[in-house]
């Protein structure tokens, strides 16, 4: 079964949010307010029925949505639209057939005989809708990666008493999901979830089709196909066709949609790119640190330090790192070197924020010279006993990315407090 591309126009705007774990009631109503439609569609069927059908969508990229093929059909199920000259309907491929997209909180925008390109590289039930005059700040991001059998999932559909109203979208729920596996015999490519028990989900078998499977990132690994009688929780089966294997060309969905921007809110997870940027990333995020410090002419460290580092991004990619430091020496002349305790230790943790201009790779500061001075030096000279400070054990501990990543790998420097 081909899988359609329907190109239309949408104006309403759509406001951006930022969300919260994905499987958190708040999270699921802002994403199904943002990016989550409902799909009415009318028409005349090639045999001169009329006909109407109903079920959701939801947005992979600024201006795609993803829906069951079933929904809107192919080109071939329709009546040819009329009132065009010939030429224009012959590339227009135009039927007779409309459809109405309606979000939660905003009037449903009807498009009038949309023009629906036929993709035979993407196999499945499943559609993408263009929507040529919109771009949403919020969408689901596609999987690659395959469904395990026995593993939970969950779905964003609607608690609604008649799930095929439009105004379902105003109630969206999140059902929880156990993967079964493949029943060729029976469901043929469609995957089989077991509906865990919900008292809020509906059942009825039209309305739910086209909503999103979501892993335990909230990424979609499957589109709902079908609701029908099972032995799961409520007594239901969902069928759904899988983003991989059954959506092996997932990409050239996305391909439609310019300016689609990879993580969490974007891209293709368990791509190959997706894998290849990981390991690029990893590679640019590696930092070999060092520490540079000038002397006062008794050998003793002047106050501000700089830590600096190395790494093969082009361009500074590291914005603060946190710090700890301790002082190593001899509490008094016969003892052996080791850790210096003294009263107020409650400073030997920073965080340190890179230096300006941008293009510098160094972290100045004061604060691990000053405290040796103050505490540490001055404790030791007042008991009079030869002790002294031998070197500073500086521990990179903690690094933030400017592109909002964290990475804890410690790296351990040190010097001498004193030279002669």
């Amino acid at each position: 079964m081909a899988v359609l591309i329907v190109l239309m126009q949408v104006t309403s705007p759509l406001a951006q949010e930022s969300a919260p774990a994905w499987h958190s009631d708040d999270w699921v109503n802002a994403k199904a307010r943002a990016a989550y439609f409902h799909v009415s569609v009318k028409g005349l069927l090639a045999d001169g029925k009329p006909e109407q059908r109903e079920g959701k969508a939801f947005a992979v990229g600024p201006n795609l949505l993803v829906t069951s093929q079933h929904l809107v059909g192919e080109a071939s199920d329709w009546a040819p639209a009329t009132g065009f000259a010939k030429e224009v309907s012959r590339a227009l491929h135009a039927v007779q057939r409309s459809i109405t997209l309606q979000r939660a909180g905003g009037a449903p925008t009807k498009i009038e005989n949309p023009h629906v390109l036929a993709d035979t590289d993407l196999t499945g039930d499943v559609a993408g809708i263009s929507l040529h005059s919109l771009t949403l700040d919020s969408r689901f991001r596609l999987s690659m990666c395959d469904i395990v059998a026995g593993r939970k999932y969950a779905s964003i559909m609607t608690s609604a008493e008649t799930p095929s109203d439009p105004t379902s979208i105003e109630q969206p729920l999140l059902v929880e999901l156990n993967a079964v596996g493949y029943q060729p015999a029976k469901y043929g490519p469609l995957y089989v979830f077991d509906l865990l028990d919900n008292p809020r989900f509906n059942g009825e078998p039209d309305g739910h089709d086209g909503s999103p499977i979501l892993d335990e990132d909230g990424s979609v690994v499957a589109v709902v196909s079908a609701v029908t009688a099972g032995t799961g929780g409520n007594g239901y089966k969902i069928l759904a066709t899988p983003v991989q294997p059954q959506f092996p060309s997932a990409a050239a969905l996305l391909a439609r949609a310019p300016d689609v921007t990879a993580g969490a809110d974007g891209g293709l997870k368990c791509s190959l790119s997706e894998t290849v940027k990981r390991i690029n990333d990893q590679v640019s995020a590696h930092a070999v640190w060092t520490l540079r410090l000038d002397r006062e002419a008794d050998g003793r460290p002047n106050d501000e330090i700089l830590i600096r580092y190395e790494s093969v991004a082009d361009e500074p990619n590291i914005d603060t790192i946190k710090v700890g430091f301790d002082f190593y020496g001899k509490q008094r002349k016969e003892a052996p070197i080791r850790r210096l305790t003294y009263p107020d230790t409650t400073i030997n943790e920073i965080a340190l924020t890179r230096s300006e201009p941008f293009s510098n790779r160094e972290f100045p500061t004061s604060e691990i010279v000053l405290e040796g001075k103050r505490q540490v030096e001055t404790l030791l000279n007042e008991k009079k006993e030869g002790g002294y400070v031998d070197y500073v054990e500086v521990r990179v501990y903690e690094t933030h990315l400017i592109d909002g990543r964290t990475l804890t790998k410690e790296t351990v420097l040190d010097f001498k407090w004193k030279q002669p």
